[in-house]
């Protein structure tokens, strides 16, 4: 693929990706939001590679900052933005066990700084066994997060690679 094609593309994307995030600030779709705006860095990765992918996130996570509910934002910036791109690499990890333990581990330290800005700017406090629920539902929800994301890049590299790989390719 041409440079200029590659940052072109990104660049489409990021507009999609900052589109997406401004409707964030639409009520009661906080969450949904960052978790789809970050399914659509997959084609990203798959078309240009994964330091495009994080340039086309970072571009994203900065313009989504003054044209989106922060909550959304932080919650891609710290998680949902990047975790479609990194998790093709954690998949290549052989042991079954250390591939889920970087996961947790990922999601859980994503999880906590969330916390930690919301305490500190919003002063939002949990009670012990609140927090200890959040992080469990958190998780649970991960995991079919996780499992979407690769449903999802599946589908992407089954029935959508070919077709657009061969047009960004003849630019």
């Amino acid at each position: 693929m041409k440079k200029s094609v590659r940052i072109a593309f990104c660049g489409v994307v990021t507009a999609l990706v900052c589109v997406m995030m401004s409707a964030s600030l639409i009520p009661n779709i906080t969450f949904a939001v960052p978790a789809i705006a970050g399914l659509i860095m997959i084609p990203v990765f798959a078309e240009a590679g994964a330091v495009s992918a994080f340039l086309s996130f970072f571009a994203s996570s900065i313009i989504s900052f003054f044209i989106s509910n922060k909550t959304s934002w932080l919650l891609f910036v710290v998680f949902f933005g990047f975790y479609p791109i990194l998790k093709p690499l954690i998949e290549k990890v052989r042991i079954v066990p250390l591939k889920w333990a970087l996961k947790f581990l990922i999601f859980n330290f994503s999880a906590c700084i969330c916390a930690l800005v919301q305490y500190n700017t919003i002063g939002l406090q949990f009670k012990g066994w609140c927090l200890v629920a959040a992080f469990v539902a958190g998780n649970i929800a991960f995991l079919l997060y996780d499992s979407a994301v690769l449903k999802i890049a599946a589908v992407y590299y089954l029935r959508l690679h070919n077709k657009i790989s061969s047009i960004l390719n003849n630019r």
